[in-house]
Order: C-alpha cells, then structure tokens, then sequence
C-alpha cells in the first residue's frame, strides 16, 4: 500500500516487512501522524530480492524507474 493511501484513509499505523530493498515514505508519514514500524525481517528481504532478479521490468515498472 502506498504511502498516500494511508494517509488518505487515515489508517494509524503501517508495519513495513523490510525497507532496505526500496525505502519509501517513512518519514512523510511519520510527520503525518501515522505510527511506522519496521520489522526487518530477512524473509521479506530475500522475497523482495528474488523478485528484484527474476522480473527486473516488473519491478522497475512498480517502482516507477
């Protein structure tokens, strides 16, 4: 879910699985109330590292690069 969206809907707390493969807006939201945790958890990290290998359009795409 993007960070405007939490935002939008109000929703009070995100909890990111890991931010080292794409940081996003967590400090944005953080200034905007929203309570950010971050677990960092390697699972989520190496899911997010296959994906990066095995579809780096798709990935790009999401990201918008």
């Amino acid at each position: 879910m993007c960070s405007g969206t939490a935002l939008l809907f109000k929703i009070p707390r995100v909890i990111i699985g890991e931010n080292k493969t794409f940081l996003g807006a967590e400090e944005w939201m953080r200034i905007n109330g929203v309570e950010v945790i971050v677990v960092d958890d390697q699972r989520c990290a190496q899911l997010m590292e296959d994906f990066q290998c095995l579809k780096p359009d798709l990935w790009a795409e999401d990201i918008g690069m």
